[in-house]
């Protein structure tokens, strides 16, 4: 088995959400404690970011299709298209296209992806929402704090995490449930999958991102990071053979920042052995 080799790329306060752009060549990740969109090329090492406003209202960005430009973030209890050159750094133009839940003045977006045909976002009041063509409908109830998403390469399953419950649930796209144990690792946090459809997850508290086959939950090997909390991946590049991680350094104490100076950072995996899949990268309106 091939030895993963990890780089630090940059710092954040809490990184999260990376999504790989193949027709840019672009990673866009958030950092939620800065309230910012980032934009990293790999090929060239440019790390550009914008500034979104607020305190804690972005947590995921996701690129539309066809349009370079223009993006899905959240803000908030809101899902907005965001108009972003890549460079300045503040957005074009923000639009709001669904909002939820406002009489939880606590609550925000916390993670989402797309599938190939909607966007499946989570929401850590309580509730999984799926968004389709702007059309907001909430698929599971009794959530805490929504998490990764993962679809295998056939679109028959989708792959879950509510954080708390410490395990990875698993969804025929009819919304049966199934789920995998996770052992103690750490809190799962964000996910992607790889070709193979096996699942790569961050372990909040873990210092590592586990790679798991969801059929047997067989552990196929853990991937250790120089800081705690390990926040979500994404496989990125030409042949999506190099995995970028988030994390942050939120949630430690003194001591544990200063013994952890790359907390917080992007990271990039190479050498993995493995190459992802290119599953619902951008959202269509």
């Amino acid at each position: 088995m091939s030895t993963p080799y990890v780089q630090t790329v940059n710092t954040n306060i809490l990184g999260e959400g990376p999504h790989w752009r193949a027709s840019t060549g672009d990673l866009y990740y958030v950092d939620i404690g800065r309230n910012a969109v980032h934009r990293y090329n790999p090929a060239t090492g440019q790390n550009t970011k914008v500034n979104i406003g607020g305190a804690w209202g972005v947590s995921l960005v996701i690129p539309v299709e066809g349009e370079n430009n223009r993006f899905v973030i959240s803000n908030g209890h809101d899902l907005q298209f965001m108009v972003w050159d890549g460079i300045s750094p503040e957005p074009t133009s923000l639009t709001t296209f669904a909002s939820v839940e406002p009489e939880y003045p606590q609550a925000r977006w916390n993670d989402g992806k797309c599938d190939r045909t909607s966007s499946e976002t989570g929401q850590p009041t309580g509730a999984l929402y799926r968004i389709t063509q702007g059309e907001v409908s909430r698929m599971v109830a009794g959530i805490t704090i929504s998490n990764g998403i993962a679809w295998n390469s056939a679109n028959t399953l989708m792959y879950y995490i509510d954080t708390p419950t410490r395990r990875v649930d698993v969804f025929d796209y009819d919304i049966a449930t199934g789920n995998i144990t996770m052992g103690e690792n750490g809190d799962p946090d964000g996910m992607t999958i790889d070709a193979n459809g096996n699942l790569i997850v961050g372990c909040w508290g873990g210092s590592k991102m586990i790679h798991i086959n969801p059929v047997t939950g067989q552990k196929i090997r853990s991937v250790n990071f120089p800081t705690s909390n390990i926040t979500s991946g994404a496989f990125a590049g030409p042949n999506l053979s190099t995995l970028y991680v988030t994390s942050a350094n939120v949630g430690l104490s003194e001591i544990e920042l200063n013994s952890q100076p790359a907390a917080g950072s992007l990271f990039q995996v190479t050498n993995l052995g493995v190459t992802g899949q290119a599953v619902g990268n951008a959202y269509r309106p």
